[in-house]
């Protein structure tokens, strides 16, 4: 039985990608102040612009439950499964939305939570995709599915908290002083929940951190894949890129320009 894979608007992934496998992408919507548009309807670019300049941070929200029964009863009705992959749900309701959708959908759909995010969710996508197009059944899927899940490191780097503090989950105090001082931070993505990894004083502490995790790539016959997804800055993008290059010559890596609500400056995201 055929096998189709749908994710949503935050996986990351690059056209090629979506169109050599078939892959269905239900958007996430966002808006600043106004209607709530897809978020594949703004580049990374404008969004970040606007963000900068906006006084409020940008309403978001999953994506309605129509949209997922609508695209589940279309991909199933020549009888073909559904496995349907989404951002975790400890960062987006989109995971639960697609879980109400397939309890309504006519067709037979698996709703997968990746307890990852960005490109680091993307590997487990990719993977199942290119598996179900090899003819793999559902139970082999989700098993090769689940050790990525396992195996699978994001990290993420704050370059201000800016934003934080519009969405009220940092007092307006706390981000005027660690702006003053300069201070930078740097989560991972651990079963689905953000961790506290590392914090320091200016640029260096992020680019410490980033030396830090790419040592672990020196051995790149243990690391199968990696991404990077960064927010407006060319400069950025090109040293990351360098440094890749020098670390980790034979590496698979991808680079992305991302739209991120928490102005996040780069996220790295490793798979082994």
């Amino acid at each position: 039985m055929t096998i189709k894979i749908v994710t949503d608007s935050s996986v990351q992934l690059t056209a090629a990608e979506i169109e050599q496998y078939d892959i269905e992408v239900v958007p996430l919507l966002v808006g600043f102040g106004g209607d709530l548009i897809a978020d594949t309807a703004v580049s990374a670019a404008e969004f970040d612009q606007q963000m900068a300049v906006s006084p409020i941070l940008p309403t978001t929200s999953q994506p309605p439950i129509g949209d997922f029964v609508t695209c589940y009863d279309a991909l199933t009705k020549d009888g073909s499964q559904v496995l349907s992959l989404h951002l975790t749900e400890t960062l987006s309701g989109t995971v639960n939305a697609a879980r109400q959708a397939a309890k309504l959908a006519s067709g037979d759909v698996t709703v997968i939570d990746t307890q990852a995010a960005d490109r680091g969710m993307s590997f487990q996508v990719l993977t199942a995709a290119r598996m179900a197009h090899a003819g793999a059944d559902m139970a082999a899927i989700l098993a090769k599915i689940a050790v990525i899940r396992q195996h699978t490191k994001t990290y993420l780097f704050v370059d201000t908290l800016d934003n934080l503090v519009k969405g009220g989950r940092v007092p307006k105090l706390a981000g005027v002083v660690t702006n003053l001082i300069k201070l930078k931070f740097v989560f991972e993505l651990v079963d689905g929940k953000l961790k506290f990894y590392t914090r320091g004083r200016g640029k260096k502490a992020l680019i410490k951190a980033q030396a830090q995790i790419l040592d672990q790539l020196a051995d790149a016959t243990r690391v199968e894949a990696a991404g990077i997804s960064y927010v407006g800055n060319q400069a950025l993008r090109k040293r990351l890129k360098s440094s890749f290059s020098r670390s980790c010559p034979k590496l698979i890596y991808w680079l992305h320009e991302l739209v991120q609500l928490l102005r996040l400056t780069r996220v790295l995201a490793l798979t082994r």
